[in-house]
């Protein structure tokens, strides 16, 4: 922001008030790290915000490198980018709703409710921080009950294989070797007839399927 450092951080040319003092309200602002003071009246009231942040400022007030800084901040086109730049300027100062609202109009909610007021973002940290404390407390405490649910499956399994009878021979399973389709359609097929046999002797039938003929 350094084009833009001055316009935050001159005073400003205020007239007479209501007070007879010659001063007014000021409010301070903290945006994207730079402490401002800006005019109670013009955070508050939308008819004040607006006819600062318009069109016309943005034309006759804001200086060319001004301009060109702010632009950095919009979305880049593939095709005629400054064309498409300044159109959507127009529909930014316009009032038009982009998809969730007019980024001006919801800006001036926000600068309406404090959401600027350093205090206010200073909470708004600390709150952020102590969400983010839990959220990590919450995951190591899902990932321990999860650890000793895993560990106290596998000493289940374990003894449930313990008490499972005497121990069979450990056999590596070893790669099968590739065999040619004709190989694996008959090994299939044997797999069937036999699985095909167990099911007919548990239903007590014995007669023979054409599969089984065919055998």
């Amino acid at each position: 922001m350094d084009s833009l450092d001055h316009m935050l951080t001159d005073p400003l040319e205020l007239g007479p008030c209501g007070d007879g003092h010659g001063t007014r309200i000021m409010e301070d602002c903290l945006l994207g790290g730079t402490r401002v003071s800006l005019p109670e009246d013009l955070l508050e009231d939308p008819e004040i915000f607006f006819d600062v942040v318009s069109l016309s400022t943005w034309q006759e007030v804001l200086s060319d490198s001004q301009r060109e800084h702010l632009q950095q901040f919009l979305p880049h086109f593939p095709e005629d980018s400054t064309e498409q730049q300044n159109q959507l300027i127009l529909a930014l100062f316009s009032g038009e709703n982009f998809r969730f609202g007019n980024p001006l109009h919801i800006a001036q909610k926000l600068f309406r409710d404090g959401h600027f007021n350093p205090e206010v973002v200073k909470y708004r940290q600390l709150c952020f921080k102590s969400q983010y404390k839990r959220y990590l407390s919450s995951q190591q405490q899902y990932f321990h009950r999860l650890l000793k649910q895993i560990l106290a499956s596998r000493s289940d399994l374990l003894e449930t294989a313990r008490r499972s009878g005497p121990a069979l021979p450990f056999r590596q399973k070893r790669p099968s070797p590739s065999r040619t389709p004709e190989e694996r359609e008959w090994r299939a097929q044997q797999r069937y007839l036999k699985v095909l046999r167990e099911v007919k002797e548990e239903c007590g039938d014995t007669a023979l399927s054409s599969d089984e003929e065919g055998e």
